[in-house]
């Protein structure tokens, strides 16, 4: 809109300008009168000076037409950001409880009536009838006279049954129960003969060691009656050897109160390359 109006106004100077110019040229042109050399001067300057006004004039509007135009301030920008509605609850139809009936009140039982007592009526004693006394009419039997004597039957004489005697056997006593095994420590007991167990040649070329523990029931005399290995070695080759030297070595008799018993005990057998 501000450069139409820059032309609009600039159209209409230019206009005002010829309008100007044709006047003053009109005026300024010299009627066919003698001209003097004054007049001729005159004219000059005059024509000079429609020049520079219209050099003025056109160099203005020139500066007017390159100058921006005002710039109305632009407002600043609204921001619009969309918020989307939250979505409708749905109403819920709040429907009043049915009023419940109100319970009627429980009717009184109707009262047993009570039952009339049956009184037992006196069964009337009747007196005793008089007995008649019968008369015992007794008949004369005849006896008759016997002929033979009898001779009453011989009877058998009544012997005595044999009385047997029974043999009661003594009740044997009961037998003792056996006592637990007490289990000593290796401590307890000593060696009358030890046997060195035979180090494997095997288990020393692989380099094979470690402890073997046994578990010994050692009899009243010494004699190991049973051995269990208890923990292995890791090596059944090491394991076998303190087996088969165990069974072969000899213990002192345990004795408790001076009196040898059987005794358990837990042997280690140690092998080591070192040795």
């Amino acid at each position: 809109m501000s450069t139409e109006s820059a032309l609009a106004r600039l159209s209409k100077e230019q206009y005002i300008e010829g309008q100007l110019s044709q006047t003053s040229t009109r005026n300024l042109v010299p009627k066919r009168t003698p001209r003097t050399p004054d007049a001729q001067h005159f004219s000059v300057k005059a024509l000079i000076v429609t020049i520079l006004v219209h050099a003025a004039v056109f160099t203005a509007l020139i500066i007017a037409s390159t100058r921006e135009p005002h710039r109305e301030e632009s407002a600043p920008p609204i921001m619009v950001s969309l918020v989307q509605s939250p979505e409708p609850v749905p109403e819920v139809a709040i429907t009043e409880p049915e009023p419940q009936p109100t319970p009627k009140p429980p009717q009184p039982k109707p009262k047993p009536k009570p039952k009339p007592k049956v009184v037992d009526k006196p069964v009337p004693i009747e007196a005793p009838q008089p007995v008649e006394q019968v008369e015992e009419v007794r008949e004369e039997v005849s006896e008759p006279q016997p002929q033979e004597a009898q001779q009453a039957p011989s009877q058998a004489p009544v012997q005595d049954a044999p009385v047997v005697a029974e043999r009661i056997e003594p009740v044997p006593p009961p037998e003792p129960k056996e006592q637990p095994i007490p289990e000593v420590a290796i401590s307890g007991v000593s060696y009358s003969h030890q046997e060195i167990p035979v180090y494997p040649a095997m288990s020393r070329r692989l380099g094979e060691q470690g402890v073997v523990m046994l578990r010994i029931l050692i009899s009243e005399t010494g004699v190991p009656e049973s051995i269990e290995i208890e923990s292995s070695s890791g090596s059944e080759r090491l394991d076998k050897a303190a087996l088969e030297a165990t069974k072969k070595s000899r213990f002192n008799p345990y004795k408790r109160n001076n009196k040898p018993m059987k005794v358990s005990v837990i042997a280690p057998v140690r092998f080591s390359i070192a040795d």
